[in-house]
């Protein structure tokens, strides 16, 4: 007889535990387990996938231990069992190809794949209401596990409908930065109330599972490439982002959560910055770790002794009761214990073996049995809650609980020595926090679009080539859009009656910065912020080349965390609309000639070889064929032909112009001189009626608004006063003149006396607000307007070239007949939505922005940026309202699909076209700014878009001395760059001051500000003092206005100081550790504490812990429903 090894007896013992503890409760004929005695028959994903995984690496054990050739057998039997599993769980969820398919377009929870299958059908065991089915962590695992199994050798996936679906389910996943689920313990938010969550674990396992499907290839495990599975870079880098942003909290309602240990660790490797890594390690430990393991999350009240089994849901206040005495699972020692192998901390490797040694149950046949949970006892709960680790606790749940079992498995075979941690890891995926590699430079090709554009960059000494001197037999240069169709293609399957990616998703930067072979060609994709049909806001040059500058530094800093093999390549094209006047307004052409210059700059920055810290490298497309990232894409001949065919659909206007004007207006139509007449005073009431519905909506409510802005007038700026007018009888910018503060009283007092003569002058620019929309309505009787029938107005529409005029006459056939009203403009016939759309391309291309902003609103165009902006506010624990102050809020707190937002929009600015638009530019450029820019957010929580777009206007109004609807038409006028650059400078805590022509923002601090009006008194004082001919009259003024001088600084300090609180009460911007420690003294009030009428309840400090983010949500609620932001603010002090 053969005798063993030492290792190979002990390498048996651990098969007899497997077989003993976890196959037994395996189905013969799908593979899978059941574990819950109260749902029998029910086989959880995740479970099934932590069991696979430990069948796995005893698999990989017995390869490499193998003595005799039974054990070859019994590896192969495991390596089978493994795979059945893992083809069962696969079959399971395509059984759901329909929901997949549905998902992918909506994100509706109830059209996600379920958590749990019939162990012996893998039909669905519960409806779709059931049960928290939303759970993208488990999709993630099942994919991240598929791909590091396929990565040692075993292949599971079997054919191409198995790839496509594997495929589909990459799209159903790679918006789960975004998505809000239930998360791994099925329950959302820790009160049990059913409500979705972003999960911080969810994300985690979503990047894992995208960049181990990138890293594996082929899923045949064969080299055809008819399997690979296409990842998108950018996804991968949108769950990075987040996950950074968020760790080591779990969610709003979750402080942290020991979920987290399996995304910072085994098996996802989640985080590459091991600062990162080992603050959450830490705040789990701190917050979460006890002597038989780890609580899930603080006032996790599942199978305590105080929990009322009969209801699904905990009541909000009862949340407090179950503190000190949340059950410990044994599972996260495994985990802490995988972790501590994984990076050689030998010292905490045998403490954490011991610590699960200890509560380890052993059978009546000596093996050990990890239970689900420790509990205390009823009898227990006064002394646990009195000194918390002080009483002993009782095993309870499943024993053993496969989940955990599994893992010991795993830690067993780590722990005895039979894997080394790198053979469960074959992609490598734990080296991510401790390799790092260099940034890689970032390839730019520039391209001219016509000869035109060629010749006039080369006066700037800037060479470069035309788009039609690229090899056409090689190279096809198509826009990102296209590249969005060609992926339709990718995972098709009509077996499974299952199409490719969404169409409306992003292609981000990283995805069109690769070459792409498709078939015997490549193709360039430009990136997508450079098409302008996607919004306006790439017809703003200095907008565009922000975006040029940021962007190439993100894929700078981005490239290598991807791991995507070669330089990116970014091509990027010049056409006439960059540097040509022709067309532009006279406003606009001195305007355009210094966009014209950033243009020139920004190329010529790019040439030096860096851009602002990237190293970048500009040459021929050429040049870079070598060096550059390449990705095929597998598509039929067919669909080949015809994504890669460039259509260039040339728009035909049908409004008149200087050119065709003459064809659409025949010599029979043409007008008489009195007509003419009668038809220009026709048109007068037509732009009343049209102004007056252009006016933007604000809140009516707002006397204080005016009070900042006619409280501290002045007759002279700053500017002109420091220029050298030394002059005493004119006071400063934003000062009261000096007879007019001696008159007055302190400076709240004047406020509180003047508040009902200044509160009538302010923005009252509602549709039925204000006193110039009184007039309007006097002028434009029913009879004149019902008396203008449709003909006059299209003769008029057809006098005219002028585009504001064009515009006005479509705004009123809008408001009059109906966007789907249909007429004939000469011999073409056309809906007015048609001619709108028709103002709106010219009125972008005029870079006229008030009429691009109103026909935008008008045709509910919503910015494709809007969705991805949102969700990068919100992901950084940023909430969002929309809507007018106090009014009509709408409230974003979670992600939204694009759906649910445009649904919001309409709510929020259904009948104000032009805040409908206003509003998602401060979006954009708000979800930009977080992204590139977190720190201005540090000290922000809610964002109320309303009150941004009041004090926006107001700030204007005091700047350049505007009337209150002056102020709101010339606010609708800034370019979107000068409106970014307006909101950088209020985010950065500083008044806006206009210093050129252009509405450039100069960014002074308020308090240097004071300082400066301080030193600019002392130097006029001092140059007076030097007149010896008058020492004695100055002594004589200086006692005359001492007293004016304390008055006049207080009243400068007061607006200065009350419009920078006004400031942070509309970003909500509060001081550091405010809401703990408004937590603090909330829990310290039996009858809570009153804010205006509003009441925090001590109730609230039961329901939600001290650093909880749904505490601040509380807070923000009652402190919103204060009118005045400043006030408000003032609260916040």
């Amino acid at each position: 007889m053969r005798s063993r090894s030492g290792s190979g007896v002990r390498l048996d013992r651990i098969l007899f535990l497997v077989e003993q503890t976890i196959c037994k409760q395996q189905d013969a004929i799908t593979a899978l387990f059941a574990n819950q005695k109260e749902f029998p028959g029910h086989a959880w994903v995740r479970d099934n996938v932590y069991i696979a995984q430990a069948l796995w690496a005893l698999y990989r054990a017995y390869m490499k231990y193998a003595d005799f050739d039974e054990d070859l057998t019994k590896a192969n039997e495991l390596a089978m069992t493994c795979v059945k599993m893992m083809q069962s769980l696969l079959e399971c969820m395509m059984l759901q190809a329909d929901k997949v398919e549905l998902f992918k377009k909506y994100q509706r929870p109830l059209d996600s794949l379920h958590a749990k299958y019939s162990v012996r059908t893998k039909q669905t065991v519960v409806s779709d209401t059931e049960w928290g089915h939303l759970q993208v962590d488990a999709v993630s695992l099942y994919l991240l596990t598929l791909a590091q199994i396929t990565a040692s050798g075993l292949q599971i996936v079997r054919n191409s409908d198995e790839v496509a679906f594997v495929q589909n389910l990459v799209y159903y996943i790679e918006t789960g930065y975004r998505t809000p689920d239930y998360g791994i313990w099925e329950r959302g938010d820790k009160t049990n109330q059913g409500i979705r969550e972003l999960n911080a674990s969810s994300i985690g396992l979503v990047k894992a599972a995208l960049q181990s499907l990138n890293d594996v290839g082929d899923l045949f495990v064969d080299g055809s490439k008819g399997s690979v599975v296409t990842i998108l870079p950018d996804e991968i880098e949108q769950c990075s982002a987040v996950l950074l942003s968020m760790l080591p909290r779990e969610s709003f309602s979750k402080e942290t959560d020991a979920a987290l240990l399996c995304i910072i660790s085994y098996p996802a490797f989640s985080v590459e910055d091991p600062e990162i890594v080992n603050e959450t390690r830490e705040t789990i430990k701190k917050c979460l770790f006890g002597n038989y393991g780890c609580r899930r999350f603080l006032r996790d009240g599942y199978k305590t002794a105080l929990e009322d089994r009969s209801r699904l849901y905990y009541n909000k206040s009862e949340l407090q009761q179950f503190e000190d005495i949340e059950c410990e699972w044994p599972l996260f020692l495994c985990m802490f214990l995988l972790d501590a192998m994984y990076n050689k901390r030998a010292d905490d490797v045998e403490f954490y073996w011991q610590q699960l040694e200890k509560v380890v149950i052993r059978n009546d046949k000596g093996l050990r049995m990890v239970p689900e949970l420790y509990l205390v006892e009823r009898q227990n709960v006064a002394g646990e809650k009195a000194n918390r680790g002080s009483q002993p606790r009782t095993p309870s749940g499943a024993i053993p609980y496969l989940w955990a079992q599994s893992l010991y498995v795993i830690c067993s075979l780590l722990f005895e020595g039979f894997l080394t941690p790198a053979e469960l890891d074959p992609l490598s995926r734990r080296l991510a926090a401790y390799e790092k590699r260099p940034p890689c430079e970032v390839q730019v090709t520039i391209l001219a679009e016509d000869a035109s554009v060629q010749e006039e960059l080369a006066k700037q000494k800037i060479f470069v080539q035309r788009v039609d001197q690229i090899d056409d037999e090689i190279f096809t240069i198509l826009p990102a859009s296209s590249l969005a169709h060609l992926l339709t293609r990718i995972g098709k399957s009509d077996k499974l009656k299952l199409t490719g990616r969404p169409i409306d998703r992003e292609i981000g930067l990283l995805s069109t910065s690769r070459l792409y072979q498709i078939g015997q060609k490549f193709v360039i994709f430009t990136p997508q912020f450079m098409d302008s049909r996607r919004s306006h806001l790439m017809y703003d040059i200095r907008i565009m080349m922000d975006e040029w500058s940021s962007e190439l530094q993100y894929i700078y800093a981005s490239w290598n965390s991807v791991s995507i093999s070669g330089r990116p390549l970014v091509v990027l094209i010049i056409n006439n609309g960059m540097l040509s006047t022709e067309g532009l307004s006279q406003l606009n052409i001195s305007l355009n000639r210094h966009m014209m210059s950033t243009v020139v700059g920004t190329i010529k920055k790019i040439s030096t070889g860096y851009l602002y810290g990237a190293r970048v490298v500009m040459k021929n497309l050429s040049d870079f064929f070598r060096t550059t990232a390449v990705s095929k894409l597998e598509i039929s001949e067919a669909d080949q032909e015809e994504l890669l065919c460039v259509n260039e659909c040339k728009v035909q206007f049908a409004l008149p112009n200087e050119e065709n004007r003459d064809k659409i207006m025949s010599p029979a139509n043409s007008l008489k001189k009195g007509d003419s007449l009668k038809l220009r005073n026709n048109y007068d009431l037509v732009r009343k009626m049209s102004m007056r519905h252009r006016s933007i909506a604000l809140d009516g409510n707002d006397s204080d608004l005016a009070k900042l802005r006619l409280e501290f007038k002045s007759h002279k700026t700053l500017d002109t006063v420091m220029g050298g007018d030394s002059s005493r009888e004119s006071s400063p910018a934003g000062s009261p003149s000096r007879d007019k503060v001696r008159n007055l009283g302190t400076p709240s007092k004047r406020m509180r006396e003047k508040r009902e003569s200044t509160s009538s002058k302010f923005l009252h620019t509602t549709s039925a607000g204000s006193d110039s929309d009184i007039s309007l309505k006097r002028d434009l009787s029913q009879s004149q307007l019902g008396d203008m029938d449709s003909a006059d107005l299209i003769d008029m529409l057809l006098e005219t070239t002028n585009l504001d005029e064009q515009t006005t006459i479509i705004h009123f056939l809008w408001m009059k007949f109906g966007p789907d009203y249909k007429m004939f403009l000469g011999d073409q016939e056309v809906t007015v939505r048609i001619l709108m759309e028709e103002v709106y391309t010219k009125s972008c291309e005029a870079r006229q922005w008030a009429l691009v902003r109103l026909t935008a609103g008008l045709l509910g165009k919503r910015f494709e940026e809007l969705g991805k902006a949102v969700t990068h506010l919100l992901v950084r624990q940023k909430q969002i309202t929309l809507g007018l102050p106090s009014k009509r809020e709408e409230v974003i707190t979670c992600p939204k699909t694009n759906e649910e937002l445009k649904d919001i929009m309409q709510r929020a600015y259904g009948d104000d076209p032009n805040s409908f638009t206003l509003s998602q530019e401060i979006l954009i450029s708000l979800g930009f700014l977080v992204r590139t820019d977190p720190k201005l957010f540090v000290e922000m929580f809610r964002l109320r878009i309303g009150l941004i777009i009041q004090v926006l206007a107001s700030e204007l109004s005091r700047i350049r001395k505007l009337s209150a609807f002056a102020a709101a038409e010339a606010l609708l006028g800034v370019s979107p760059f000068e409106l970014k650059s307006m909101l950088h400078c209020l985010l950065s805590g500083r008044l806006l001051e206009e210093v050129t022509e252009e509405t450039r923002t100069g960014i002074g601090s308020f308090r240097r500000h004071i300082e400066e009006r301080k030193s600019l008194r002392k130097s006029t004082r001092s140059v007076q003092a030097d007149v010896a001919a008058q020492v004695q009259q100055q002594q004589q003024q200086k006692e005359e206005e001492s007293g004016s001088d304390v008055d006049e600084m207080e009243d400068f300090q007061f607006g200065v100081w009350l419009r920078h609180r006004r400031i942070d009460g509309a970003l909500n911007r509060v001081p550091n550790n405010f809401y703990a420690s408004l937590w603090d003294t909330v829990h310290r009030m039996p009858h809570g504490l009153r804010i205006n009428d509003t009441v925090l309840h001590w109730g609230l400090t039961q329901e939600m812990t001290r650093k909880e983010i749904k505490f601040a949500l509380e807070v923000e609620e009652a402190l919103n429903r204060i009118a005045e932001p400043e006030s408000s603010k003032s609260y916040g002090y």
